[in-house]
């Protein structure tokens, strides 16, 4: 055995002394994951991948508008309980006073509580046109459960929050020292609704996660 493990060995080193085990190639050419047109409409393209993966998008010229659509959501779908990140998260003011104004009781405290509610209502750190996708970061104020547990998910975005790609987020995050990362409990990523197959490969969904994600984009 010993000398068959020497015997390749040698001939390893020999083929290597004939040829360098890393040939000098040229530089591959940067391609990015997903692909964009240099004069995309951020905004355009952010709607249409969202709403291709399921997604709801409402987009609003201004803050007024977009607490109607919030109404106009939150009594369409019967919420009377709403799990939410703070107020000041949530680029969007007024929220309170209309959750007041609507009865709906706001909750909060451990899975079980959470559960009870019948929409979670977010802000969007940032959103990817390229792929229709939100960032959210939990922390204080910000908890995870808002976007994850509830039937409903209602995330209000701005749009100069819309990036490229992931690869323009991921990008900006080395350059602050992946600071977000740090101080945050969480960083998720939601493409849609919630979905997943079973065995026999059929979509499914709901079943992780909520069953609809509505997003009421505010037009800067």
């Amino acid at each position: 055995m010993s000398s068959a493990r020497e015997d390749i060995l040698s001939r390893l080193r020999q083929a290597i002394a004939q040829r360098s085990p890393f040939p000098d190639h040229p530089p591959t050419q940067y391609l990015p994951v997903t692909r964009l047109s240099p004069d995309e409409d951020l905004k355009a393209r952010f709607v249409a991948e969202a709403e291709r993966v399921k997604g709801n998008v409402q987009v609003m010229p201004d803050e007024s508008a977009a607490r109607r659509a919030l109404r106009d959501l939150l009594i369409s779908r019967n919420v009377r309980r709403i799990t939410m990140w703070d107020e000041p998260h949530i680029p969007l003011s007024g929220v309170v006073a209309l959750l007041d104004e609507l009865g709906i009781a706001r909750v909060q405290g451990d899975n079980a509580t959470v559960a009870t509610a019948e929409a979670g209502l977010t802000g969007a750190d940032w959103a990817i046109a390229a792929t229709g996708t939100l960032i959210l970061s939990s922390g204080p104020g910000k908890p995870r459960m808002a976007s994850l547990l509830p039937p409903v998910h209602i995330a209000i975005l701005t749009e100069d929050r819309i990036l490229p790609r992931l690869e323009d987020y991921i990008a900006a995050q080395r350059a602050q020292r992946l600071d977000v990362f740090r101080r945050s409990s969480n960083v998720t990523l939601i493409t849609g609704s919630s979905r997943t197959s079973d065995i026999e490969m059929h979509p499914v969904f709901g079943v992780h996660g909520p069953l609809e994600l509505h997003v009421i984009l505010i037009e800067n």
